[in-house]
């Protein structure tokens, strides 16, 4: 696969011109800009919400039978689109899925989770996951949860990132082949299904949620949020925590983002973590170093001093302008990289 890269005022012509070419597509539907298709593939289902609420699994599943869970699951919220791919037979999951895998890499995706059949809970005794994950996935001309005509073992799961200024994207993506099951049903079901798809076949299910543009840096995340956060990828950063130019007292109207690390830390007594200082380019690298660690020893002194926090478990660090998430060519960038960050301070087996 390759990504094709397209300036940003063409792309949704482009996705318009392509949804009338590919005839085989579902009326009203069109890639996701940012992810091409596998090569050849057709769209059976797209579905899209402006706002709505998204779970992504970013972890294995833990147990088995009824007791079988998945712990790690990041809490989304923002536009989700919904993408389902029929695959031109002869590719396996797995070969789908590496294409996939080296595009988003490409596009600048982080993996936050990859795992395939027994990660996903498909043991001898467990519920397949497509039933529990994806009960709503159909095959074209069919109109039926797929359910148990998927029979593959040899699927796979990704979850992944990209951060943007204006507004992360997350992804899941699942490939997997449809089973033998799929033939016998169509069979004792005629004529009112057609098969439209071939055992064997891979079917793609793409999900994609993209974060509303965050319109104001007086944002409080909850301790819930801060918790998956961290769980998913080790850090959290906090656009809460405020402070004059040049300055490292933390103003008063910080202190609601402030009672959320309260609340984290003491929902979770053996956490520790970094309190990381992040400042935009203004001024010199030297200045903001040292700017930033005053920055983070300020939330670490009110953290412990006012909230009741061990001070062994914040450790204030500063970085000056050396991590960005956006330009600072621009205000709009220089807001998105004045932040504070938690990291997620968990000590090597040799330091114990």
């Amino acid at each position: 696969m390759r990504r094709r890269v397209f300036h940003l005022g063409v792309v949704s012509l482009l996705v318009s011109l392509t949804a009338l070419v590919r005839a085989g597509d579902v009326p009203k539907s069109a890639d996701f800009p940012l992810i091409k298709r596998y090569e050849g593939s057709t769209i059976v289902r797209y579905q899209q919400k402006a706002y709505d609420q998204y779970q992504l699994i970013v972890g294995p599943l833990v147990g088995r039978g009824s007791d079988a869970r998945f712990p790690k699951v990041l809490k989304l919220e923002g536009r989700v689109t919904r993408i389902t791919y029929l695959v031109p037979p002869g590719r396996s999951p797995l070969e789908v899925f590496r294409n996939y895998e080296q595009d988003l890499k490409k596009a600048g995706f982080t993996t936050l989770f990859s795992g395939a059949h027994e990660a996903l809970g498909q043991g001898p005794d467990d519920t397949p996951f497509p039933e529990t994950r994806y009960a709503d996935l159909e095959l074209p001309g069919d109109g039926n949860p797929l359910l148990s005509a998927v029979a593959s073992t040899s699927d796979q799961f990704l979850a992944a990132k990209l951060a943007r200024p204006e507004g992360d994207v997350h992804i899941a993506l699942y490939s997997v082949a449809i089973g033998t099951d799929w033939g016998k049903y169509v069979s004792a079901n005629p004529p009112d299904k057609k098969k439209t798809a071939v055992d064997g076949q891979v079917l793609v299910q793409l999900d994609v949620v993209e974060a509303k543009p965050m319109e104001t840096n007086m944002v409080t995340v909850s301790a819930g949020e801060m918790a998956s956060g961290i769980a998913a990828t080790g850090s959290v950063a906090l656009y809460g925590i405020l402070f004059d130019t040049r300055s490292a007292v933390v103003k008063p109207e910080s202190m609601p983002t402030l009672d959320e690390v309260s609340k984290l830390l003491k929902a979770q007594p053996t956490l520790r973590l970094l309190v990381v200082g992040h400042t935009d380019n203004v001024g010199t690298f030297e200045f903001n170093m040292d700017l930033s660690q005053r920055r983070a020893a300020s939330v670490v002194q009110i953290l412990t001093s006012k909230l009741g926090i061990d001070p062994k478990r914040l450790t204030p660090v500063g970085v000056s302008f050396a991590s960005p998430v956006a330009s600072n060519r621009t205000e709009d960038g220089k807001s998105k990289n004045r932040r504070v960050q938690l990291v997620e301070n968990v000590p090597s087996p040799s330091a114990r």
